[in-house]
């Protein structure tokens, strides 16, 4: 009976394979994720990298940003000062602000990313402090 199974299992690997090598009947489908909440995190690298005061400046005027529809949280902080057991190649501390924010689907985040007001303090305000930075966003 086992043998059976086997070659019954061989063979609908081998009939999946040839239809998909012909292109047919095997259909890739990317999961809706449109709304299920985003979470956007951005590492900052200010100009003047480790000014305390310039850090405050990010995060005081970022804060506004939290009020905008569509956003369920928004914090924002500078690297903590955690000690671990054994120094660690995957800790990356070089940054000096980070943003973490909520949203309540993609769409909201893509309403956030145009709205006016984030608009013009992402562009007058926080930009030109900025010397690089680096975005991750992923849906629950």
């Amino acid at each position: 009976m086992f043998e059976t199974f086997k070659r019954a299992a061989k063979t609908l690997v081998l009939a999946l394979s040839l239809a998909a090598a012909n292109g047919c009947g095997v259909e890739t489908v990317k999961p809706d994720d449109s709304a299920r909440r985003l979470h956007h995190l951005v590492l900052i690298w200010l100009k003047q990298p480790g000014d305390a005061a310039l850090r405050q400046r990010y995060i005081d005027e970022s804060k506004a940003l939290a009020e905008l529809p569509g956003v369920l949280a928004y914090h924002m902080g500078t690297p903590a000062a955690v000690r671990r057991g054994r120094a660690s190649k995957a800790v990356d501390d070089s940054y000096d602000v980070a943003i973490a924010g909520v949203f309540e689907s993609r769409q909201a985040f893509e309403a956030f990313l145009n709205h006016p007001e984030y608009l013009r303090v992402a562009q007058q305000v926080l930009r030109p402090l900025v010397e690089s930075y680096r975005v991750y966003d992923f849906v629950e």
